[in-house]
C-alpha cells in the first residue's frame, strides 16, 4: 500500500481486496511493482521487483525482504494486478 500510495493510487487494506482493484498481468508479462497474489482465498500478496523477485512479509513476526516469486513453485500463485 505504501509504495502505490506514494505514486498517488490508494489500494484497499487486505490482499483479497487487492487482488480486485487493478488490471490483471499474466505472470509472464509482470513488471516491477505489479502485485502478486498467493493461495486459494489470496490471502497473500507480494510486489514485484523483477527477475522473478517479489519484496513481501512472510509471515507474522517476519521483516520484510525479497524473494523468489516461486518458492515452492507455480502452484500458489493465484495471479497478479497491476494497479491503477
Amino acid at each position: 500500500q505504501a509504495a502505490w500510495k506514494v505514486a498517488g493510487v490508494s489500494l484497499p487494506r487486505t490482499a483479497l481486496g487487492q487482488a480486485s482493484s487493478g488490471t490483471a498481468v499474466p505472470l509472464y508479462a509482470m513488471q516491477p511493482g505489479d502485485l502478486v497474489f498467493f493461495h486459494d482465498d489470496f490471502s497473500h500478496v507480494g510486489l514485484c521487483t523483477g527477475n522473478g523477485m517479489m519484496i513481501h512479509a512472510p509471515g507474522p513476526g517476519s521483516s520484510i525482504r525479497e524473494e523468489s516469486i516461486y518458492p515452492t513453485g507455480e502452484s500458489i500463485i493465484r495471479g497478479a494486478v497491476r494497479p491503477v
